[in-house]
C-alpha cells in the first residue's frame, strides 16, 4: 500500500446519501424487526411497539429495557456505517453491517429519534430529520425531541432505548386524519406487523428469553412447525454440519388436525405457502417458507417444513443482506438441503396424496385396481379416464357393455376439472378437512357381498373372487370387508 499516492478526499454529500438509505427494499414489517434485533442483542426483556394514528403526525416507537446507551455510544448508533461488518460478533448479537437502525428507520420515515438511557448515566436523545439535511446539506445529529414523554418513558427506566419514527411519508403520506382509507391501511399494516414478529421472534419468545408487548398486548409467538397440533408433526432427526443444523417437520393431514387449527395454523399466507426452509440465524427468522430454488412449491409437498440454523460466524458464507431477509446457503450446504428436502416431500406426498391409505407399492398383490387412471394424450394432455378392469365397473360392462360404455365415456368427458380447482383455490378446505372414515359403511360392505356373489356364480373361484375385491379401491382401505366375503 506504500506505493499509493493520495488524493482528494471524497465526501459523500449528505442529502443524496441520506435519502439513497431510504431504498434498500424494507417494508414496515421488516424494518420494524431490524429494530427490534437491536434491543435483542441490547439483553433487552421486554420489548415494546406502540404506534398512533393522527395523519401527518402519527408516530410508531420501539422501546425496550436493554443494556442502553451513554451520549458517545448513541452518537456511534446512530453514524451510518458505525460497525465493520467483518468484525467478530457476539454470538447473541443479532447485527452485523451497523446500519439496520438508519436504514430501516429512513426506509419508513423521514424523522428518526433515538432516547437511550445506561444504568447510572442520565437519559439522553439525538435526532435525525430528513428535512434538516436536505434543507442544511450537513451530517448534523439534532438534540431533539418532539414529545418529552417519549423521554420520560425511558427515564422511569433504570436503563433502555426508545426509537421514535416521525414524519411517516412512506406509510401515511399526506393524508389527513379523517382519511379514512389510510387510516384502515395504516391499522392494517400494524397488524401485518404483529403477525411478522410473532413468527421471526417465535424461538426468542417460546424460550422466555424475551416478551414483545404490541399495543401493551403481547405478542403470542407462532412456530411454523406447529408443535401444539394434534396429533403431533413428525419430526426428523437433526443433522448438524459445521456450524449449520438441519431438521424436517412433516405435518400431519389437514383432514385429521379439525378446522379450527387448520384455519389457525395455515399461518398469513395459508399452507401452501409455508412449505418449505425455514433459514434462521441464531435463532432469528430470515427466510420463511422457501425451497431456495432446489425445489418447487406443489400441493402434495405442503406439509414438509425444514428448519435450518446457523451461527452469525457464517453470515458471509449465506451472503446475509442488511435487511436480514433473506439468504443464500453455500455450494456444500446445498446438496445436503437438498436431500434432506427430497425426503421431506416424499414424506409428505405420502400422507397427502393418500391420507395414510395404502399406496400402490404398499400393496402385495400386483392386480391392484384403482378406479381412476390418468393418462397422457398425443397433444401432451392429461385425461383422467374410468379403469374398466375395476370389479364393479366390469360387472357393470358386463351387463349391459353398450350403454354402460357411453355412461363412463360421458362422465370421463366431464370430469369438473375447473370446479375443483376453483374450489381448491378458493378455500382448500373444502377437500381438506374431508375426514377419511376408519369403517366401510354398510352400502359399501353390501356392495362388496354382492359383487362377490357375482363373481362366484360365474365360476370364478371363491378365494380369487375374494382378492380381485379386496384389490380394488375402495374395498382395499377396509381389511374388514373380507370377513364379509363368505
Amino acid at each position: 500500500m506504500t506505493d499509493l499516492i493520495k488524493a482528494e478526499i471524497a465526501k459523500p454529500n449528505p442529502k443524496s446519501t441520506i435519502n439513497s438509505y431510504r431504498s434498500f427494499g424494507y417494508n414496515l414489517s421488516t424494518a420494524i424487526a431490524d429494530i427490534v434485533d437491536n434491543s435483542i442483542s441490547a439483553n433487552a426483556i421486554e420489548i415494546r411497539i406502540g404506534y398512533k394514528w393522527d395523519g401527518q403526525e402519527s408516530f410508531i416507537y420501539i422501546s425496550d429495557d436493554g443494556d442502553g446507551m451513554n451520549r458517545d455510544e448513541l452518537v456511534l448508533a446512530m453514524t451510518p456505517g458505525s460497525k465493520d461488518p467483518e468484525e467478530e460478533r457476539d454470538e447473541k448479537d443479532l447485527g452485523r453491517f451497523g446500519m439496520g437502525l438508519k436504514t430501516a428507520s429512513f426506509s419508513q420515515c423521514k424523522r428518526l429519534t433515538c432516547i437511550s438511557k445506561r444504568n447510572n448515566h442520565a437519559t439522553i436523545k439525538r435526532c435525525w430529520d430528513i428535512d434538516f439535511i436536505n434543507s442544511e446539506n450537513e451530517w448534523r445529529l439534532l438534540d431533539y425531541v418532539s414529545n418529552e414523554d417519549f423521554v420520560e418513558k425511558i427515564e422511569k427506566q433504570n436503563s433502555g432505548t426508545l426509537v421514535l419514527w416521525e414524519k411517516l411519508d412512506r406509510i401515511v403520506g399526506n393524508a389527513q386524519n379523517n382519511n379514512e382509507s389510510v387510516r384502515n391501511a395504516f391499522y392494517q399494516e400494524m397488524m401485518n406487523v404483529k403477525h411478522h414478529l410473532s413468527l421471526v421472534f417465535h424461538r426468542f419468545i417460546e424460550s422466555k428469553r424475551i416478551r414483545i408487548f404490541f399495543q401493551n398486548g403481547e405478542i403470542e409467538p407462532y412456530n411454523p412447525f406447529l408443535l401444539n397440533l394434534n396429533p403431533k408433526p413428525e419430526m426428523g432427526l437433526p443433522e448438524k454440519f459445521g456450524n449449520v443444523e438441519i431438521v424436517y417437520f412433516i405435518l400431519p393431514h389437514m383432514s385429521e388436525i379439525g378446522k379450527e387449527d387448520y384455519e389457525s395454523s395455515g399461518g398469513s399466507l395459508g399452507w401452501f405457502q409455508q412449505q418449505g426452509f425455514y433459514i434462521y440465524r441464531g435463532n432469528r427468522l430470515l427466510v420463511a417458507g422457501d425451497w431456495l430454488g432446489l425445489e418447487k412449491k406443489r400441493d402434495y409437498s405442503k406439509l414438509a417444513r425444514v428448519a435450518v440454523n446457523f451461527t452469525n460466524a457464517n453470515d458471509f458464507n449465506w451472503h446475509l443482506d442488511i435487511k436480514k431477509s433473506t439468504a443464500i446457503p453455500p455450494i456444500e450446504i446445498r446438496i445436503e438441503l437438498q436431500r434432506i428436502a427430497k425426503i421431506a416431500i416424499m414424506k409428505s406426498a405420502k400422507i397427502y396424496n393418500w391420507r395414510g391409505q395404502k399406496t400402490i407399492s404398499e400393496i402385495s398383490n400386483s392386480n391392484y385396481e384403482p378406479l381412476w387412471k390418468d393418462e397422457i394424450t398425443r397433444d401432451g394432455i392429461k385425461k383422467y379416464k374410468i379403469n374398466r378392469k375395476h370389479p364393479i365397473i366390469k360387472s357393470l360392462l358386463a351387463e349391459n357393455s353398450k350403454l354402460t360404455g357411453k355412461v363412463l365415456k360421458l362422465l370421463e368427458d366431464n370430469v369438473p376439472i375447473e370446479l375443483i380447482l376453483s374450489n381448491q383455490n378458493e378455500d382448500p378446505s373444502y377437500h381438506e378437512l374431508e375426514k377419511q372414515t376408519e369403517k366401510p359403511t354398510d352400502e359399501l360392505i353390501s356392495l362388496a357381498i354382492e359383487l362377490y356373489r357375482i363373481n362366484v356364480s360365474k365360476g370364478i373361484p371363491e378365494s380369487l373372487a375374494r382378492q380381485q375385491i379386496m384389490s380394488a379401491t375402495p374395498f382395499n382401505l377396509f381389511p374388514l370387508i373380507n370377513e364379509y366375503l363368505l
